[in-house]
């Protein structure tokens, strides 16, 4: 019960992170602090980023309603490993490419806990 219960609590700080992520995206094109890009590089960093955020919010959201009930439904074990196995790759390739940045370390460690 312990584990279902910081299973789903992981879940959601997923869910947040995705969220926080979005508010990234958008925050510097707000202070307008992107000039050195050109539109294209701008749009292109605009999608991933917000492509990336919007997989950690759904990811989030599809753990917290799934996490429950694969005890009752066993072939719901195979998305819910899928989704772990994906998160898990996210959060690598986040501290691979962004070393220095303590969120990507974060995206990483609560991928792994709700791996785990």
């Amino acid at each position: 019960m312990f584990g279902l219960r910081l299973s789903k609590i992981l879940a959601i700080l997923i869910l947040l992170m995705g969220i926080i992520h979005i508010i990234a995206t958008f925050t510097p094109l707000i202070k307008t602090g992107l000039e050195c890009l050109s539109l294209g590089a701008l749009d292109a960093m605009v999608y991933m980023s917000l492509g990336c955020g919007m997989f950690l919010v759904l990811s989030g959201v599809l753990l917290f309603l799934l996490l429950g009930k694969v005890t009752q439904f066993k072939f719901l074990f195979v998305p819910v490993f899928l989704i772990c196995g994906f998160l898990l790759v996210n959060g690598v390739l986040a501290v691979v490419y962004m070393l220095n940045n303590p969120f990507a370390w974060m995206v990483f460690a609560l991928s792994l806990g709700v791996s785990i």
